[in-house]
């Protein structure tokens, strides 16, 4: 399991775990390439150090930080997406040295993206484009 070396993050600011609204598919999100690669996959969030048990491999981390602990699952995750971060910070760095795609500073996306929801991530051109169940092969 991850260890997590800073304070937990305020419940408010954790990814939503209720299932995806159909509504919202289509969505393109955008935020600050920070690691490139595309990746195709479920979201799961972690917040918290016992949500690195549910990850699994294939999916996409949704974070509010890109924080170093955080690298024992860039091995088993598609790609990641943080609300909060840099370029130069300790955390994107080791994804890039995973090779995972990642993107960082997408507004909101802790509350707007949900649990088990797919998304295409173009960690590349920053985007993160929500898929309808029939865009999911």
């Amino acid at each position: 399991q991850a260890s997590f070396d800073r304070q937990r993050p305020e419940r408010e600011t954790c990814p939503n775990k209720r299932p995806a609204r159909q509504e919202t598919t289509g969505e393109t999100l955008r935020g600050l390439p920070i690691s490139p690669g595309v990746a195709v996959g479920p979201i799961r969030p972690v917040c918290f150090a016992t949500d690195a048990g549910t990850v699994m491999g294939g999916d996409i981390l949704v974070v509010p930080v890109i924080d170093p602990g955080l690298a024992p699952l860039f091995g088993l995750a598609a790609g990641l997406i943080a609300e909060m971060g840099g370029t130069l910070s300790h955390g994107a760095i080791i994804a890039r040295e995973y090779g995972l795609p990642a993107v960082t500073n997408v507004r909101h996306v802790t509350r707007r993206l949900r649990d088990g929801e797919r998304v295409a991530l173009d960690a590349s051109r920053g985007e993160v484009r929500r898929l309808s169940p029939s865009q999911i092969s």
